[in-house]
């Protein structure tokens, strides 16, 4: 089926496809859920969790994260950097080529990282490369990045998706030739999304699949079921509720790796303009009793914005952190009855959260806290996720949107 497939797309290019002798067997193919709908395919836009996942699948930057979360080469096959940590010179691989054959050069990776810095990027993680300030290709192998400040870590966010090559200017969609070992070959929106090996990644003797099979299935209870029938090879998620039964009855299954990220709530500052107000309600939320038996994957309480496991940086945290939560929850009521003396707090609070049972349990759990510690009550909103991605961007009478990083 697959060498069907290469044929024709040949046929339409007019391009040679590099030669495969036939093969009698099945496509191997990997069938994996992946929650949600893809907002983009655009790996520049990619934010949410589904994006970036088949972003990483599609799209190769100068640099790639191994298994243990090391930076390695990518279509660079090495990188210098200057001593002052101002400039660094990457040697691009020898014959890359774009998924459509055409060649793949550093004028194309300029083009992505350029793009990054216009005034009109729409791009979430363009802040993250705001110290490259000239970016030239020098030759077809050779591109430079001059930076206004030492940024130690740029080898490890040019494996991002935002910066990856651009094939050319414009409006990216899903027919554009891809960079990374997998191309798409079908989508059906709201089912699937079917990749299949890209023949001229520069690596793609080492791609042992032929194809990766990804299911949007919002409902975990749903991806659960298909998993245990036989009909997915690796789910995206699994409902808090059953990590427990499911660590005895499938140990050997069931895997949960360190992950480097911030759950939490956005705040809608038109409507919550009061600052004590905003303090009280992060007091009164009871980390520990969140992550231990609502969630209880082994999740770290989060206080403050930057988790650990970032190399060469201590987070900051909140000052009341360590304090015990009796405490810090009689100064959140404090600053709570001082706000609603001021007019500072809503009769009732909304909480907009895209459709998920962890979700939804998170919420709860919140909605019960602030009615405990702040004598507030919590509607929560659920919403598809299309409806919750437009909202997170345009909050209008949400107080509270959920936000991951």
């Amino acid at each position: 089926m697959a060498c069907v497939f290469v044929a024709a797309s040949a046929g339409c290019s007019g391009r040679d496809e590099p030669v495969v002798e036939a093969d009698p067997r099945e496509p191997l193919q990997l069938r994996r859920g992946l929650g949600a709908e893809p907002d983009t395919l655009d790996p520049s836009l990619a934010e949410d969790n589904a994006a970036l996942a088949i972003a990483a699948e599609l799209h190769e930057g100068l640099t790639r994260t191994g298994p243990d979360g090391s930076v390695r080469p990518g279509a660079a096959e090495s990188w210098e950097v200057t001593g002052d940590g101002l400039s660094y010179l990457f040697l691009l691989r020898d014959g890359l080529k774009w998924s459509d054959g055409e060649p793949l050069d550093a004028e194309h990776f300029a083009a992505g990282l350029l793009a990054l810095g216009q005034p009109d990027s729409r791009a979430p993680y363009a802040g993250l490369f705001e110290s490259v300030r000239v970016v030239e290709a020098l030759d077809a192998r050779h591109l430079r990045l001059t930076l206004a400040r030492p940024l130690p870590q740029l080898p490890a966010l040019l494996a991002l998706p935002a910066a990856a090559p651009r094939y050319a200017p414009g409006r990216f969609d899903d027919a554009a030739p891809v960079s990374g070992p997998f191309r798409l070959r079908e989508r059906a929106i709201g089912e699937r999304l079917l990749l299949e090996r890209n023949p001229y990644y520069w690596d793609a003797a080492g791609v042992v699949l032929d194809q990766v099979a990804y299911l949007t299935l919002q409902d975990l209870g749903t991806e659960l079921k298909l998993y245990r029938t036989g009909e997915l090879d690796i789910t995206s998620e699994v409902p808090n509720t059953h990590v427990a039964s499911l660590r005895e009855e499938l140990p050997g299954e069931l895997h949960i790796a360190p992950y480097l990220g911030v759950y939490a709530y956005a705040v809608n500052m038109e409507r919550l303009t009061d600052r004590d107000a905003r303090t009280a309600l992060a007091m009164a939320v009871d980390r520990g009793r969140i992550t231990r038996q609502v969630t209880g994957a082994g999740e770290l309480p989060a206080y403050g914005w930057i988790p650990p496991g970032i190399a060469g940086y201590a987070p900051a945290r909140f000052a009341w952190q360590g304090l015990p939560y009796e405490q810090v929850v009689e100064a959140a009521r404090r600053l709570w009855s001082a706000a609603r003396s001021r007019g500072g707090v809503p009769a009732t609070l909304t909480l907009c959260t895209d459709a998920s049972a962890n979700h939804h349990r998170t919420a709860v759990a919140l909605a019960d806290l602030w009615r405990t510690a702040l004598d507030v009550e919590t509607r929560i909103v659920e919403m598809e996720w299309g409806a919750y991605l437009d909202t997170r961007r345009s909050p209008g009478e949400c107080d509270l949107v959920r936000l991951g990083w």
